[in-house]
C-alpha cells in the first residue's frame, strides 16, 4: 500500500481482500498512536469514503484529502506502508511511523 502526498492512499489486492471487497471505507485516525485506521462501510454514509479503480490494475484508491487535511496530516513526497496489520476488530491499521519515502516529491 502506499500514500501519495495529495491524501490518495492506494490499497493492493490483499488489503481489499482483508477488509471484504467493500464498496466505501471508513477512515479513523488515532492521534497518540499515529494511526490511521480504515475499516469497510456502506457507501451511502456520510463519511464513507469510496473506493475507486486505478486503471485497469486491481488497486483501489481512497481519495483521502480531507481527512488529512483535517487532522493536519503532512507527508513529504510518496510514501510506502511497512507495517500495516489488520485488527480483531476488522480495522486495517497504516502506523505513521513506519512509513517509508518512496519518491520525495517534486523539487
Amino acid at each position: 500500500m502506499t500514500i501519495y502526498k495529495k491524501g490518495i492512499i492506494y490499497l493492493n489486492k490483499a488489503a481489499i481482500d482483508v477488509l471484504g471487497q467493500p464498496a466505501a471505507v471508513e477512515l479513523s485516525f488515532d492521534g497518540n498512536r499515529r494511526i490511521i485506521g480504515i475499516k469497510p462501510a456502506d457507501v451511502r454514509r456520510r463519511n464513507a469514503f469510496p473506493l475507486t479503480a486505478h486503471g485497469t490494475g486491481k488497486y483501489r484508491k481512497i481519495q483521502a484529502a480531507v481527512f488529512f487535511h483535517h487532522f493536519r496530516l503532512r507527508l513529504e513526497g510518496t510514501q510506502l506502508v511497512d507495517a500495516a496489520e489488520f485488527t480483531p476488530e476488522g480495522i486495517l491499521e497504516l502506523p505513521l511511523d513506519s512509513l517509508i519515502t518512496i519518491s520525495r516529491g517534486a523539487r
